[in-house]
């Protein structure tokens, strides 16, 4: 070959190699629309595809990271595919111009993740501290300030043991048929709570709807240890005792005697309340449980037991709307266990009297499968109701008098359970009174 040949072979080679593109010169494709943003993320809040008609970055030589290098606004790297802010990857792994989503990457969930929290049931024990965050582990230590903290929708655990409180525990935040609050005993506990409260002053005043307290024995407050006056409450296997007058009374405060919505469709299960004494009256007032003068309708007693209170088992005086009062015991009222008295009726169930003031009546109330014995004077009686009480299935001996006043009776039940037995007899395990015998 002639030496011209040679020198355009040379000419031709060099020549080509110095028009090679740096392609790694900007691995993240950042130039005109796949740029990244000024605050280096991903992803817009919506989204949206790249500002350029929606292109695809260029890719990353190999899949290397952008030029930056650095992590996007959310915290995630920009590299080869990793998540945009908003949870979406890039086409290429590349930014866009406006921190966009490429087109071939969908959006993920708004940030979601990280962004909410969770809250559990709280839990109070003896050996706790209200400055504890109120888990199982570290629990509060009183039940007014963790009944303060409880939020709709989740339980107050109580742990067992005693807890002393020296002043009414005023409830008054409303809940939901699906969101109720809920105070209930530990598992295989039966806390008590302790009133020490000063003359005329309630334990738990319930002015608030949809609490559920279960499980807990309640005791010594100076008035009502468990007082209600709002609605949608469920009172279940509660022990009420030694209070300074009736255990459980269901009551509507005077200023709110015509609203129907109040003091109604409340659920009393399962309880027993006895040994209740006022003292400055002499017995006068002091019943198992009450729902009297000012009441909404719906009200349920069921599967109770009130026993050696000083006034009456079940006090229903002027109450203007229908109570039902189902498989439940009344025995030994009047009778109080110190022998001291001077003052009580002694009723078993008193359905009803006079009415004295508005939002007061008579109602038809109704007693099904119930059982009064030995009490001081009627096992059952109207008490001047207007309306005439109806019994269905009912029982009574040996109080002063059976039945007093004008009753309606059918299919009455004979029975030989002494007061003694019925004191101890066991609850089966779904917390119901066994049969009558």
């Amino acid at each position: 070959m002639s030496k011209l040949w040679f020198v355009a072979l040379a000419v031709l080679i060099f020549g080509c190699s110095s028009s090679s593109s740096d392609s790694d010169a900007d691995p993240g494709g950042a130039s005109g629309a796949g740029a990244p943003s000024r605050a280096g993320a991903s992803g817009n809040s919506a989204g949206a595809p790249n500002s350029s008609a929606g292109a695809p970055n260029t890719p990353n030589t190999a899949g290397a990271p952008s030029t930056a290098g650095a992590p996007s606004a959310a915290g995630a790297p920009n590299s080869a595919g990793a998540p945009s802010s908003a949870g979406a990857p890039n086409a290429a792994g590349a930014p866009s111009s406006a921190g966009a989503s490429n087109t071939a990457g969908a959006p993920g969930t708004a940030g979601s993740a990280g962004t909410g929290t969770t809250s559990g049931d709280f839990w109070v024990a003896p050996d706790g501290a209200d400055t504890n965050p109120g888990t199982e582990a570290k629990p509060f230590q009183t039940v007014p300030y963790a009944i303060a903290r409880l939020t709709a929708g989740l339980t107050l655990w109580v742990k067992a043991g005693t807890y002393k409180v020296t002043a009414a525990v005023s409830i008054r935040k409303v809940g939901t048929a699906a969101a109720p609050f809920t105070i209930a005993a530990a598992p295989g506990a039966r806390p008590v709570v302790d009133f020490a409260t000063p003359a005329g002053v309630r334990g738990f005043d319930i002015t608030g709807d949809y609490w559920r307290i279960k499980g807990l024995e309640v005791k010594n407050a100076s008035d009502n240890c468990i007082a209600i006056g709002g609605s949608h409450n469920i009172i279940d296997n509660l022990v009420i005792h030694h209070c300074g007058d009736t255990g459980l009374q269901i009551t509507v405060s005077s200023s709110l005697a015509l609203d129907q919505t109040r003091g109604a469709d409340n659920l009393i299960l399962d309880t027993d309340s006895y040994e209740n004494f006022d003292a400055a009256t002499g017995g006068e007032n002091a019943d198992g449980f009450a729902a009297k003068l000012r009441i909404g309708a719906g009200n349920v007693f069921r599967g109770c037991r009130a026993y050696n209170n000083a006034d009456d088992g079940w006090d229903l005086f002027a109450a203007d709307d229908v109570v039902l009062i189902e498989n439940c015991w009344a025995f030994l009222n009047g009778k109080g266990v110190n022998g001291s008295n001077p003052a009580g009726d002694g009723n078993g169930f008193k359905l009803g009297g006079k009415p004295t003031s508005e939002g007061e009546g008579g109602a038809v109330h109704l007693l099904k499968n119930c059982f009064a014995f030995e009490n001081l004077t009627c096992g059952y009686t109207q008490n001047s109701n207007p309306e005439v009480p109806k019994l269905s299935a009912c029982g009574a001996k040996d109080n002063k008098t059976d039945y007093c006043q004008t009753l309606s009776k059918s299919g009455e039940v004979s029975m030989t359970m002494s007061a003694a037995a019925a004191k101890a007899a066991p609850r089966n395990a779904d917390g119901s009174l066994p049969p009558m015998k």
